[in-house]
């Protein structure tokens, strides 16, 4: 997968679980993911009664088959500590986000300057557009749900930066019909070539006086039964027709 595609598996995770909240109990699907893991970080069991969102990140990458880059954690604190350790924490409010990345709010933030309070609440940035940054996140007024903010707004504490980049693989693999079309390009490519090299030019006339070619496709490839008739025709013996 490109890191685009590795990005878009989390989004798509989180925007499969908006409208899960508490009263519906579907938010207990989430917790219950991220106590499968084994170890538990911290070896902590979240409880359904506990702060939920730092989970809910941890269990969108599981989901996405993630885990080795979307470290697990359920508090906000330790999830910044685990990617900062790992150069991939950005201590920018004005840092302007990937679907994909973790962004991190304090809600005691002023506003003024840049905010290096403590970190209370944790979502996965969807998308960027026009200076809006919008947010899905867990436990937000009990839900999985959407937050809008601006870019180097109020409230950012910094950024989570996965490393999507480093995990992708793409894909170099070519299907038969892929090759065969390439190769017909080549081949016909190839076949409008012409001999620009005066060497070139002096053999394919040399060869053309001695009846071995008729000049034709100097660039092309050629088979193995036409560089028979070729040899042949070399020691005057013609190939029966």
């Amino acid at each position: 997968m490109t890191e685009t595609e590795l990005r878009q598996s989390v989004v798509d995770v989180m925007r499969g679980w908006l409208g899960w909240t508490e009263a519906n109990g579907k938010f207990r699907r989430i917790i219950d993911l991220y106590n499968t893991q084994n170890p538990l970080p911290r070896r902590y069991p979240v409880k359904y009664n506990d702060e939920w969102c730092a989970a809910t990140v941890t269990a969108a990458g599981m989901a996405a088959g993630l885990q080795d880059i979307i470290y697990g954690e359920c508090g906000c604190g330790k999830m910044i500590a685990l990617y900062e350790a790992r150069g991939l924490w950005v201590e920018d409010d004005a840092y302007i986000p990937s679907p994909g990345d973790i962004i991190m709010y304090d809600w005691d933030d002023s506003g003024l300057g840049d905010n290096r309070g403590n970190p209370d609440h944790v979502g996965v940035v969807e998308q960027v557009v026009g200076g809006t940054i919008t947010i899905i996140e867990g436990n937000k007024g009990g839900a999985v749900a959407r937050r809008k903010l601006a870019v180097n707004g109020r409230y950012i504490r910094g950024y989570c930066t996965p490393d999507y980049a480093g995990k992708a693989e793409e894909d170099d693999d070519m299907t038969q019909e892929q090759f065969d079309k390439f190769m017909d390009n080549y081949l016909a490519r190839k076949a409008k070539e012409e001999a620009s090299q005066p060497w070139e030019q002096d053999v394919i006339r040399r060869a053309k006086e001695a009846g071995i070619s008729d000049g034709g496709r100097p660039r092309s490839p050629g088979t193995r039964v036409e560089n028979m008739a070729m040899v042949l025709a070399e020691v005057r013996i013609r190939p029966e027709r």
